[in-house]
Parts: C-alpha cells; structure tokens; sequence
C-alpha cells in the first residue's frame, strides 16, 4: 500500500470513528428504561424506532384513554417499527403487521449530546383517520434530522378502534364522553416527547406538529384542544382542517353512529364490543374515510373549531399552513348532468353563479370543472378558513402556501390508472418533497425536483427552528397578516402569487360553515 493511500483509509477510519462516537450515548433512558437506537440512512442520524410512549390499548384498555407504559428491565432494541394500528389497509401489496399494541413513536436525531436543545418535529400521519402507518418510507425522518431537527413520527389508533363513541363507553367514562381516542393518543406521545425528548438532543420548548391530510387536520384539532395546550409551540398544517365540509359532529350524533355500529356487530353489552376481534371491527368499520373520526365532544374538542377560534379559545401557535394545486381525483362517472344537477342540489341561488365561474359544455368539463371545485372546496377554502380565523382572534404569525409542482410519477402508477388525466400536484405529492425523501418512489426526477425539496425543506426547518420559513437565499415568503390576499406558490415559480379562486370561495363560505355558524353559542343561539 503506497503511503498516500495508506493515509487516506487512516483518515477515513479516524473521521467514522468520530462519527460513531459523536452520536447520543447509548443506551438512553426514557419512560419504561433504556433504549438503544439503530443506524439510519445516513451515518450522522441515529433512529430510535418502535419506542413505547403508553400501554398497549387491549382488552379493558381498549376504547379508553391511553394509560402510562409499564416498564420493562432489559435495554430495549429500538431498532424497528412496531406493528401498525388494526385497520383496514387497502394500499396494493400492503404487507404491515397490524396490532392493537401500537402507541409508538420513532425519533431520528443527529445531535451528539443530550444538551444541544434542537428543535423538535413532530410527524403526524394521515389516512382518512381509517389507516396511516409511522413505517412508510415517504415519512423516513433522516433528512430533517440532518438539517439540524430532531424529528419524531408517532402512531395512534384509528378507524371505529381510535374513534368509536357510544352510550356505553361514555357511561363509564369520567368525563361522560367518548370517541377521540386517536387524538388522545396524539396528546400522550406529545406528553412523552415534553418529558423525554432532551435526551435525544431536542428541545422540550420548541416542538412543531405537522402532518398531512388527516394527519393535517389532527394539527388542527390539537391548536383547539386544552387538553393540548403547552404540549406544542408551532405548526404545519399540509392540506387538512376541521372547518367547512370536515367540521366535527355533536358527541350525540357520534354516538348514535356507534350505536348503530355495535348492534350491527352483534354486542349487546361493552363487554361484547371489547371481546370482539380487532380485525373484524376493522373489516366492519369499511373502508370509507370518515366514517369513523374525530368528534366536538365538548371535552378534547370542546366545541367546532369557527366557535373555537371566533372566542379566541384555540393555542395560539405560529402557523404555516396551506394545500396543493390538484387535491382532488377525477371522478370518471363524473357527467354534465349530474355536475349541473349537484350544484343546484347543494348550492341553491349560488349554483348560477359557480357554475360562471366552473363552467362545462360537456361530460368530459364536468369532470375538470368537478375536480376544480373538489379541490377548492377540500384544499383551498378549508386552509384559508382556518388561516382567517386565526388572524381574526389570534396573535401568532401564520404562513399559508400553494404547492403546484407535478412529481414525475409515470402513467403506470397514476391513482387513477394509466388512463386518468395526469394526477398534477394530487393530494400528499408534496411529503416528499418537504420531508427531503424523493427517494421513497422510483420515479425520474429530475434537478428541479430535487431544487424543489431543499427548498421546502428549507422553509419547514426555518419556520421549525423560529417560527418563520424565511432566510438565506430563499425567495421571500410573506406572513398571511401582512398580506392575505397572496399565498405562497411552490411550483416551478416560488414566490408570492394572488390567492386564486377567492370568488368561489366566497360562495362556499355562505355554504360550508353555515351549519356550524348556526349553531354557535357564542352567538347566543
């Protein structure tokens, strides 16, 4: 071996040693005992994955609050993903173990000492609040971990499992209510992470939730629940929240639905619902979003969030918040017809006038123009709803964004089929992008691709670190205060763009919030 290349492999084992050495020392103790980590995608981020932050939510626990883990002697291999939460998983070649054991969180740090106080991303994943998996590549936290945050995932259960409400379950609750057990369970994992995430390199005191579709809209209810406040100080809503069409039902109304749902099961008493299978109450809760979601059980969600925010109740955190240009499918049954015949159905006086603004001649318009106004109705109006009343009764800056970029995804793998109309910026295409994982699909992408994430990486770990997205050769991004008639586009073009659409949106305010407007206390109604 020559000399020189004799010191370059000494330099090499010197510089991975240090490497190693220079993680978090191990094992860590947290909640239960100690923990040991795995290695990551990169040499620089140690992962902790499958670590326990509550009881598992069997037999007499299940359709209960989460309840403190038990400890356990041994150090604990933290170094896979537990099992995801009982659902009906209906993703092609879906393989995950499922359990009712599933209140876990994996954490991804780079720091080297349990003093570093990095700020702390909390992922919160979406699926309809029927399905959703910490496990999933696309939510890979390595490359966050590397821009300087300590990124943390967690799990929580879902579908009738997370969000059943009976007479029977609230009887013997305390609190008289029941249902909200997955945002319970996000409560819980935000409780471990305030006591146990300095450990790993994290500050207690600068923690970020964000998430995407129901994940985005579990942000939302988090930013209205007192059970949440002081738990979180900033977060990133990515196309989700409980106004308009996703405005919560009445714990009554919940319970009714549940009641129906275990007479269909067969139980005639509690003890019935909790000896029934888990998977079987997946499989019977049916694979519809929604059916089964958070309620206004005047407890965790103590009221609809337009009453919420209008009395200026709701944790009032830095907010960065905003939708993709393509959040809705083309629905192929889609016909002139029924598009006219819808409007005039659900919009009355004001279909004339949205049917000016989305016109169609045709089956093949109807469907465009019904998507258009699927996603302004779902995307646009929802994110800007929300980001209105926080400006109206709240004093924490807010950013609101539109992603327009189209990912590379080939013709094969449109949601659609190869046949659909090519699927734009669609819902959740922009995870990848903002949590630095282009990697997770073996797409084409290409230079602007990859621009496109460090800059949404940039901004999410700006806005992270000091509740604000903007710094050093990144296009201006203005508050919502300052200017609410702009958003921020990040496509192609990134920089402030007019709020499109906002005479639809007009329209659908008369319409989408009047149900809970009417019935609002505040109003003394």
């Amino acid at each position: 071996m020559s000399t020189k290349a004799g010191l370059t492999t000494a330099i090499f084992v010197l510089m991975t040693g240090a490497q190693v050495r220079a993680q978090i020392a191990e094992p860590v103790q947290v909640d239960g005992g100690v923990i040991s980590g795995t290695t990551s995608r990169s040499p620089d981020v140690r992962a902790f994955k499958g670590v326990p932050f509550a009881a598992p939510p069997v037999g007499a626990l299940r359709w209960r609050p989460p309840q403190p883990i038990a400890p356990w002697n041994d150090v604990l291999k933290a170094d896979h993903f537990a099992a995801q939460c009982v659902q009906l998983d209906d993703r092609p070649g879906a393989r995950e173990p499922q359990s009712e054991d599933c209140l876990h969180l994996n954490i991804w740090t780079g720091a080297k000492s349990g003093s570093e106080r990095r700020p702390v991303m909390v992922w919160i994943y979406g699926g309809g609040y029927r399905a959703g998996s910490t496990a999933r590549p696309a939510y890979d936290g390595t490359a966050l971990a590397r821009r300087g945050v300590v990124f943390v995932s967690i799990a929580y259960r879902v579908g009738a499992l997370g969000f059943l409400a009976h007479p029977w379950l609230s009887a013997e609750s305390p609190r008289h209510v029941s249902g909200n057990y997955g945002l319970l369970d996000q409560i819980a994992a935000l409780d471990w992470i305030k006591r146990n995430i300095a450990s790993f390199g994290g500050d207690p005191d600068r923690v970020t939730i964000f998430g995407q579709s129901a994940g985005s809209i579990s942000t939302s209810f988090m930013a209205a629940s007192p059970l949440a406040k002081g738990k979180f100080t900033r977060l990133i809503g990515e196309t989700g929240a409980a106004f308009g069409m996703l405005t919560p039902v009445p714990l009554a109304e919940a319970e009714k639905q549940g009641e129906a749902f275990a007479k269909r099961l067969g139980a005639s008493s509690l003890a019935d619902l909790r000896g029934i299978d888990a998977a079987r109450i997946a499989r019977e809760a049916g694979p519809a979003s929604g059916t089964f979601q958070p309620i206004n059980d005047g407890w965790v969600v103590p009221g609809t969030l337009a009453q919420i925010y209008r009395q200026g109740r709701q944790n009032d955190v830095a907010m960065l918040i905003g939708s993709n240009g393509d959040e809705a499918g083309s629905d192929p049954r889609q016909t002139l017809t029924g598009y006219v015949s819808g409007l005039r159905s659900r919009y009355g006086a004001d279909a004339d006038a949205l049917l000016r603004l989305h016109p169609a001649g045709n089956d093949v318009e109807a469907r465009a123009a019904s998507r258009r106004l699927s996603t302004i109705s779902l995307g646009d109006y929802t994110m800007s709803r929300w980001a209105l009343a926080q400006a109206a009764s709240g004093k924490a800056p807010i950013y609101s964004y539109r992603f327009t970029h189209s990912p590379p995804i080939p013709p094969a793998q449109y949601p659609g089929g190869p046949d659909a109309p090519p699927p734009g910026a669609w819902h959740g295409s922009e995870i990848v992008y903002a949590l630095g994982n282009l990697w997770a699909h073996d797409w084409p992408w290409t230079a602007e691709d990859r621009k496109l994430s460090d800059i949404l990486q940039s901004y999410w770990v700006n806005f992270a670190t000091s509740g604000n997205p903007n710094g050093p050769g990144l296009p201006v991004w203005p508050g919502f205060r300052a200017a609410p008639d702009r958003v921020m586009e990040l496509g192609g073009h990134v920089g402030p763009i007019a709020r499109p659409d906002e005479a639809t949106m007009a329209i659908l305010a008369r319409h989408l919030d009047a149900p809970a407007e009417a019935s609002d206390p505040a109003k003394g109604e």
